[in-house]
């Protein structure tokens, strides 16, 4: 019975531990995109630079750096496959990864802070992010 205690509050700790951490606000809209967990870019298919925000009705801030520099900003509404690009080097994005790997995608921590409009929509950024994987 001890070693079955032991095992979940291991395995509790670990998954508290790996839970991404963002603090700041988006806005879209001018409505409040509650961030509820952030993704490397990496763990997308087909895998980008950049960093995911999801909110906990699906919906997605996608932030996609540029080889050159720079970013483009996507939205997407849940169930949506093709973002609307909202704008392009519309503020500053930086991605840094972590010694962490979980399933081969490095952990990432950074920040964003952009004020994009285009596409209909207008996003406003100002996060510190990590732990995103």
């Amino acid at each position: 019975m001890r070693t079955i205690v032991a095992s979940v509050c291991v395995l509790g700790a670990a998954l508290l531990a790996c839970k991404s951490e963002s603090s700041g606000s988006i806005t879209v809209n001018g409505a409040a995109f509650d961030i509820a967990e952030c993704r490397s870019g990496e763990a997308n298919s087909p895998p980008f630079s950049g960093v995911m925000f999801f909110d906990s009705g699906g919906n997605q801030v996608r932030f996609v750096g540029k080889p050159e520099g720079g970013f483009r900003l996507f939205h997407f509404t849940k169930g949506q496959s093709i973002g609307t690009l909202v704008g392009e080097d519309c503020g500053s994005l930086t991605v840094n990864k972590t010694n962490t790997k979980i399933n081969d995608i490095a952990n990432i921590e950074g920040t964003v802070s952009a004020n994009c409009t285009g596409g209909g929509q207008a996003v406003v950024a100002n996060v510190n992010y990590a732990k995103c994987h």
